[in-house]
């Protein structure tokens, strides 16, 4: 072989070792672009997904929120309503309580409230307060029971009200304690 053509031997063989080589460099070039391509795509995958989390806990808490002071805001409604209608309701119950005390059964309730009194405690020294608005009926009383009657300087809505002090005894038959304990106790339900 001449020179020439070891020349040209050893340029073909150099020429295939570098292209060789330059493939090896380009795929293995290739091939890290590929992996950090693929990385890159996890890690955006996952960024978003956890954007899309975070945007989503953002909207749901939002909701909460606004849930919350919807809530409220009802609640608050409903107490109001409540309390008008309770407030109507009670003034409704007062005007049948001032029409009550207007009719007979009243005069025999007020009688049956002072009996049963002078039953339990007739032998003790007492005072039966009747309401201020109740003095007409004072004599009558005083003429039906033979007891200490005594008109109460305060409205209480009607009824009455004893009182044996060697007992320390209070006992109230008043409307206006009777309508104060329905008030505490009522509830308008749903």
């Amino acid at each position: 072989m001449t020179i020439e053509e070891k020349m040209e031997h050893f340029r073909m063989i150099s020429l295939e070792s570098a292209n060789n080589q330059s493939a090896e460099s380009l795929s293995s070039y290739k091939k890290s672009l590929d992996d950090d391509l693929e990385v890159y795509k996890d890690n955006s995958k996952r960024l978003a997904e956890e954007s899309k989390r975070a945007r989503i806990n953002q909207v749901k808490s939002d909701c909460k929120k606004q849930l919350a002071s919807s809530q409220m805001a009802i609640k608050k409604d409903l107490t109001k309503k409540q309390s008008e209608i309770k407030v109507k309701v009670f003034d409704i119950v007062r005007k049948k309580i001032a029409d009550y005390r207007t009719t007979p059964e009243y005069i025999a309730n007020i009688k049956h409230q002072i009996q049963s009194v002078l039953d339990e405690y007739g032998d003790s020294e007492l005072t039966v307060y009747i309401d201020s608005n109740d003095s007409a009926l004072l004599d009558e009383l005083k003429s039906d029971f033979n007891c200490n009657i005594q008109v109460y300087d305060k409205d209480f809505l009607g009824g009455t009200r004893s009182i044996i002090p060697d007992k320390n005894i209070l006992i109230d038959y008043s409307f206006k304690t009777k309508l104060m304990e329905e008030q505490e106790k009522f509830a308008i339900t749903l």
